[in-house]
């Protein structure tokens, strides 16, 4: 079975679902599915392109309109016209991008069936996130896409719940992202990066990772840091990630304001051994997000044994089932309780980041992930031949 996954970037800038698509893509081929990626480069999607190793990559260049609409590419749009034809299947990532729109049209035009990822973009955050501009490309373009798709994936039950409420009736399949825990096994020593980042030695380090972006609550973790600093002195806030709409700024103007900035350390986006390092030095991972799909970064911090606080927002409530860390409230007071419940007591820090390491490597694996989508290929793909039967 051959399938088109269709995304708007594969840029190491553009966060989880690059990672999604780099990861799901080689456990597809165990599965006997074999996959290409069309995307597009230019403006907002970056220019630097990853992916996995052996798999053709079609990028094209974004046209001026993708200042507007995202990765507005005619050269993407040609490239469908010409070649679905040749999958069995389209799988589409995220939905308020011409990639997808372009993607849905030519399959439908060509009979050939397709689903989308939501990748959480509609939640209730997400929609009220530059609210009328979605509210109006959703009534005009969207709702056709997702209606018309022949299944919809959702990453939680929380966003299949979602989906029903927003009214669309799509047949939905629930499949976790997930990762691999091999990279995690053995975690590089972290000399060069502490010497790097010298304050981070000896200190108590609270670590967020992954995009700067209004959604991720980094304005709560500012508000949550200055309030736990004076009950722990020794304590740095290590910020890794790109920054996204001014989300930097803003941050650092909060931190400042309340006198907390000079024990903050933003790293911008850090891979390979970096990562990692960052990640072994910590002793609490963060991730205090309005809106989340499904992280990869919680998934990787509870790889390496480091308890996290997370919101609700997060959907991922196994977390504080199988006690691996706090689910709370996306706000000040809450997180910075559950970040210096585990500041204190290195005992529940242990117990935590074992348990999440536990959970990771028993349910959320790619292999997982690949076999619950693989078997919604295989009756699409069966299903859509079938009724062309006589």
């Amino acid at each position: 079975m051959n399938v088109l996954h269709v995304t708007p970037s594969m840029s190491p800038n553009w966060g989880g679902p690059v990672v999604v698509v780099s990861e799901l893509i080689p456990a597809l081929a165990d599965e006997g599915i074999s996959c290409e990626i069309a995307t597009t480069r230019g403006h907002r999607v970056g220019n630097e392109i990853v992916g996995p190793h052996g798999v053709p990559i079609h990028v094209f260049h974004t046209g001026f309109p993708a200042r507007i609409w995202t990765a507005y590419s005619r050269e993407l749009s040609a490239f469908l016209d010409k070649n679905i034809a040749r999958f069995d299947l389209v799988h589409i990532h995220e939905v308020w991008h011409h990639a997808g729109y372009a993607a849905s049209e030519a399959a439908k035009k060509n009979g050939i069936p397709y689903i989308v990822t939501i990748h959480g973009e509609l939640s209730e955050w997400s929609l009220q996130h530059k609210g009328w501009k979605k509210l109006l490309y959703k009534k005009a373009v969207l709702d056709k896409i997702l209606k018309n798709a022949f299944a919809l994936h959702a990453i939680t039950q929380a966003e299949k719940d979602r989906i029903a409420e927003l009214g669309y009736d799509t047949p939905v399949i629930v499949a976790p992202n997930g990762i691999d825990p091999t990279p995690f096994d053995e975690l590089p020593e972290p000399s060069a990066f502490l010497e790097r980042y010298p304050a981070l030695k000896g200190k108590r380090v609270i670590l967020f990772m992954g995009r700067l972006n209004p959604k991720k609550g980094l304005d709560i973790l500012a508000h949550s840091f200055s309030t736990l600093k004076s009950r722990f002195p020794d304590a740095v806030l290590l910020i890794a990630g790109p920054d996204e709409e001014g989300t930097r700024q803003k941050t650092e103007s909060v931190l400042r304001s309340e006198g907390t900035l000079d024990s903050v350390i933003f790293t911008g986006m850090l891979t390979g051994e970096d990562r990692l390092s960052a990640m072994s030095i910590a002793d609490v991972f963060v991730l205090p997000s309005y809106s989340e799909g499904f992280s990869i970064a919680i998934l990787e911090a509870m790889a390496v044994c480091l308890p996290v606080v997370i919101t609700d927002g997060c959907n991922f409530p196994e977390v504080a089932e199988h006690d691996a860390g706090f689910v709370v409230e996306a706000s000040q007071i809450p997180v910075a309780h559950a970040i210096g419940s585990l500041l204190s007591d290195a005992e529940l820090r242990n117990r935590m980041g074992d348990r999440g390491r536990k959970l990771v490597t028993e349910r959320y694996t790619w292999q997982a992930a690949a076999s619950k989508i693989a078997d919604r290929y295989r009756f699409l793909v069966v299903g859509e031949k079938a009724k062309s039967l006589p």
